[in-house]
């Protein structure tokens, strides 16, 4: 079949689709895979597909998206995955598709976007992640999203504590997009003040950049930072706190620590402003 441009089997009973299925259909443009049994799909199942434009697997009952499951199809515009039992997305299950434009989501049972999940999608414009039952979604869980104008979040009930300081940070700078999203006491996320997403519930606390969180002795949860974070949730850098007067403040990539470095001299560790290590 290596000349087939469409093939729709939708309205069946399919319940796997075997890895070889689509071995030959390189020419293939749309593939219409709707309203079956559908459970899973492997990282091989369209990797030959590097033609696709249209893939619609929406009304099945796929329960993940594993890594990489999408990877070469790098002509495809349009993926249709809403209305199946989704809970779980690895990292990168969305990586190399610059082509893809529309992505649907919606009404499956996502909790948590993690890192990672939506990146190196240049081309994408609408994504519809509403009708899930979203609380967090994750540090670096979108980005290089350059040409995103529709972002739908309705009908998930996000958690607005400190856990959301990521997400939120990057909503309130595309403030023309994901206005739907709420708090689980429907205020909009949007609205919300960054003084109140001071509070951690412990168990939403939500550190960054590799901090743990850790009980404080008043009861409190803390953020316990690494390396050179620091800050309420590890997201301040010594290199922005510290100052090495005329040298340059780096971070060591081995301990990821902050350092100074003095005309190409021994590094020694920021000491802040009261010294000047390379005078």
């Amino acid at each position: 079949m290596p000349l087939l441009r469409t093939i729709n089997i939708q309205n069946n009973l399919i319940e796997q689709i075997p890895n070889d299925t689509f071995r030959d259909c390189h020419q293939l443009i749309s593939l219409y895979l709707h309203n079956n049994r559908i459970t899973d799909i492997s990282r091989d199942t369209f990797s030959n597909l590097t033609q696709l434009h249209t893939l619609y697997l929406y009304d099945n009952k796929i329960q993940s998206i594993e890594s990489y499951t999408f990877v070469n199809m790098t002509n495809l515009y349009e993926l249709r995955l809403h209305n199946n039992e989704i809970s779980t997305i690895k990292q990168l299950a969305f990586v190399n598709l610059p082509s893809l434009q529309y992505l649907y989501l919606h009404n499956n049972e996502l909790t948590t976007i993690v890192e990672y999940t939506f990146v190196d999608l240049p081309s994408l414009y609408h994504l519809d992640l509403s009708g899930n039952n979203i609380s967090l979604i994750e540090e670096n869980a979108l980005g290089n999203l350059t040409h995103l104008s529709s972002l739908t979040l309705a009908s998930n009930p996000f958690n607005c504590d400190c856990s959301i300081i990521p997400f939120w940070s990057w909503l309130i700078e595309r403030a023309s997009i994901g206005t739907s999203a709420k708090c689980g006491d429907g205020k909009f996320i949007i609205s919300l003040r960054s003084a109140e997403l001071d509070k951690c519930n412990p168990d939403n606390c939500q550190c960054f950049n590799g901090g743990k969180c850790i009980p404080s002795g008043d009861g409190k949860v803390v953020c316990d930072c690494i390396g050179q974070w620091t800050g309420e949730f590890c997201l301040e850098s010594q290199c922005t706190t510290y100052d090495c007067g005329f040298g340059n403040c780096f971070v060591e990539p081995i301990n990821g620590t902050a350092q100074c470095v003095c005309d190409n001299k021994q590094p020694t560790y920021c000491p802040g402003k009261q010294f000047n290590l390379c005078d």
